[in-house]
């Protein structure tokens, strides 16, 4: 059984290279988010993939890797953001929020949902850029344990 912390990372990896095969590069910085709202732009009409287009087939995957880059980007332009994800949940990939130190949590993938079914009224780059600017900052000390590793806790009747 796979880790969805992993997938997230792996995704949101071949999302960048998927773009940088059609010359866009995304870097992780909130500005290269625009590059994804282009291009959903151009492949959506009233929340369908156009035929034929880029997201005519794994639909599925390739919002996963949009969220994932989305929730990445957060991450990695703020000072203590981390994600939180449940491997047993059978919707986790739609259910996977980041969580700020500050007690903020965002839901990338219901973001990207949104998006696709309302179009640029909500839109993915203003989304991230105020998550990271006004939400998810934190200033101060982080706490202790809020960066740590989640344990895997097996049932307290298993001994192997």
């Amino acid at each position: 059984m796979g880790s969805l912390k992993r997938d997230i990372k792996k995704s949101s990896a071949l999302l960048v290279n998927m773009f940088k095969l059609m010359n866009k590069e995304l870097d992780y910085s909130i500005e290269s988010v625009e590059h994804i709202e282009t291009v959903l732009t151009e492949e959506f009409e009233n929340g369908t993939p156009k035929p034929k287009g880029l997201f005519s087939s794994n639909l599925g995957f390739k919002l996963f890797s949009i969220s994932s880059y989305i929730g990445e980007v957060v991450i990695k332009n703020t000072n203590a953001s981390k994600w939180v994800t449940d491997d047993k949940d059978s919707a986790g990939e739609f259910n996977m929020k980041i969580v700020s130190a500050n007690g903020t949590e965002m839901y990338p993938a219901h973001r990207v949902m949104n998006r696709i079914q309302n179009g640029e009224e909500d839109n993915l780059y203003h989304y991230t850029a105020i998550a990271v600017k006004n939400y998810m900052s934190f200033e101060g000390e982080i706490p202790v344990d809020f960066l740590e590793p989640e344990l895997e806790r097996k049932p307290w009747w298993k001994f192997w």
